[in-house]
């Protein structure tokens, strides 16, 4: 998102997101056996769950490191209503300037076979009044004036050369109604025993099948939800998270085909920051579509990072560090789409991948992030790595065939045997991608772990 919504921010922001940060013991690994992950389906080019938000998608801003690291999806650009539409029932401004940089990335994005996902926000202060904020809900008579104008850009869009099939309905829509304009979604009525999401569960009841009338084949996605924690019905904390609850009491469950969330931890001088092994937010919105009957939706996690509220090489070496376990327990997790936030910018908490300043140096985390994705994309989680001492934590994959790849670490270092094929040829390298030296001895990789990931490869 953009940097100002953070500056607008910074003290709520920094509660909520310290909430979201959570850490769950796992389970000692056991012995190597074939397991599949059920992934809900809806999208039949599902590819691979590596992604990066990112400021824009131009070479300016490390488009080649980009598209280098091996990224299937990319957050990046947003269509804002407000500058298409200024005047109601007005001509649509598609010569706006905000609307031809995006249209740029947008043939950026499909000229290198990125998977786009737009975000739509913004809205004309003539469809949110009496609220100035361009976030804020949207005046329930100007529902059908924003179906239509999504529909419009559904046509324009999703078809070639721009090819977008992926549509975001704002970014947050969960966080509280600001004064003004903000980059968040910002439809949250504290006041609201559901927080608002009944009146964008409403919302999405219509633009729902408008859009999806001019292009069945794109997945609208719900805005990203804050979810700072989990409701708490005895005490009342967490109401934020009875948003989603809104949109299903709306009856809205089946008005969008991607569940959109993110998840954040704070770096808090540990190896992996605060997140631990498993992130709630995926079981416990889960559960909530299990509870209101709603089909389970195919979830993206479109902004995650471990943030550092100051620059040290400790923060540093810990995002390096965490940023491949993240991934991998997202592929476990059976997301379908996992972004980190964000490739080329520090303004929220120090995250990029790459020097904001100079796009061409890239850092530990960016090596980290493409050893990762360029190892496992494409590839088939077979399931955990078992019979491993207590505090290691690794994965097998299958990719290429015959090939097999052990991911594992340790917040401690620890002597290990991996097991492998006798006689398989194994290579072994560091989160980054520098080799380590191993050997396969009779079926059996010894290696001390360390706390980035290591990967052991089976030729």
């Amino acid at each position: 998102m953009p940097s100002h919504k953070y500056a607008l921010l910074g003290l709520i922001i920094a509660a909520l997101l310290l909430a979201s940060a959570t850490g769950r013991p796992h389970t000692a690994a056991a012995d190597i056996e074939h397991y599949t992950v059920a992934l809900p389906a809806v999208i039949a080019q599902t590819q691979t769950i590596f992604g990066l938000d990112a400021t824009s998608l131009t070479p300016e801003r490390g488009l080649d490191g980009l598209l280098a690291s091996a990224t299937s999806w990319v957050r990046a650009s947003n269509l804002l209503w407000r500058d298409v539409e200024p005047v109601e029932g007005g001509e649509y401004h598609w010569d706006a300037p905000s609307v031809q940089l995006l249209e740029q990335e947008m043939l950026t994005a499909s000229t290198h076979g990125l998977k786009l996902i737009l975000l739509i926000r913004s809205s004309p202060t003539w469809a949110t009044a009496p609220y100035q904020a361009d976030c804020a809900p949207i005046s329930p008579a100007k529902y059908t004036r924003f179906a239509a104008f999504l529909a419009a850009a559904v046509d324009r869009y999703s078809k070639p050369p721009y090819n977008v099939l992926f549509w975001e309905i704002g970014n947050e829509p969960d966080a509280p109604i600001f004064p003004s304009d903000s980059g968040y979604g910002c439809w949250g009525v504290t006041s609201d025993t559901y927080d608002g999401g009944r009146a964008y569960g409403a919302m999405l009841k219509v633009i729902y099948p408008a859009m999806k009338a001019r292009a069945g084949q794109i997945s609208v996605l719900n805005g990203g939800l804050l979810l700072d924690h989990p409701y708490n019905a005895s005490d009342g904390s967490g109401h934020i998270a009875r948003f989603l609850e809104g949109i299903f009491v709306a009856g809205a469950g089946a008005s969008f085909d991607i569940l959109s969330f993110h998840s954040y931890s704070y770096y808090d001088t540990t190896i992996d920051g605060t997140r631990g092994a498993t992130d709630w937010k995926v079981g416990y919105l889960r559960e909530l579509m299990d509870r209101y009957g709603v089909a389970r939706k195919p979830m993206l996690n479109t902004e995650a990072a471990l943030l550092c509220t100051t620059t040290s090489p400790a923060c540093s070496a810990a995002q390096a560090n965490a940023i491949g376990r993240f991934y991998i327990r997202a592929i476990a997790d059976g997301l379908i789409g996992h972004m980190w936030y964000v490739y080329d910018s520090d303004a929220f908490n120090n995250t990029a991948l790459v020097d904001p300043t100079d796009v061409s140096i890239q850092r530990p985390s960016y090596q980290a992030y493409r050893q990762v994705a360029t190892l496992l994309s494409g590839a088939r989680l077979l399931g955990p790595l078992k019979n491993q001492p207590s505090g290691i934590e690794g994965y097998r994959f299958a990719s290429g065939g015959a090939r097999t790849i052990t991911v594992l670490w340790s917040d401690s270092q620890q002597l290990t045997v991996i097991p492998v094929q006798p006689g398989a040829e194994v290579t072994c390298a560091d989160r980054g991608g520098e080799p380590i030296s191993c050997a396969n001895t009779d079926g059996a990789v010894q290696l001390l772990t360390r706390p980035g990931p290591l990967f052991v490869i089976e030729q």
